[in-house]
């Protein structure tokens, strides 16, 4: 596997998983997967951070919406609860987290 967790083959386009990822971790992992079915190799080969970030950003994106159909008024969202629960540490995840969160909640 080119990445231990999951990669996605733009040719079939399928995403292909790791057997040892629980639950919570395949859907970070299918939803980080399919954030790249829009990358060409060559654009990944030469622009790998983007095509990561933007392949995050889409994680984010779904994994926020979810979170927030759970909830009976938006403004409950715990940004640091929700960071914690999804193993999200980085100042960049942070940074999609809010944004995300604004474009979704306005």
């Amino acid at each position: 596997m080119p990445d231990e967790l999951g990669f996605y083959e733009k040719e079939t386009s399928t995403a292909f998983l790791s057997s040892k990822l629980d639950k919570k971790e395949r859907v970070k992992v299918l939803l980080h997967e399919l954030g790249h079915k829009d990358h060409t190799r060559s654009e990944y080969q030469n622009a790998r951070l983007r095509c990561e970030n933007e392949a995050d950003r889409m994680m984010i994106h779904y994994l926020l919406k979810d979170a927030l159909r759970s909830l009976e008024d938006p403004k409950d969202f715990d940004f640091l609860k929700f960071m914690s629960y999804y193993d999200l540490k980085s100042v960049t995840e942070e940074i999609m987290v809010k944004e995300e969160y604004r474009s979704l909640v306005g």
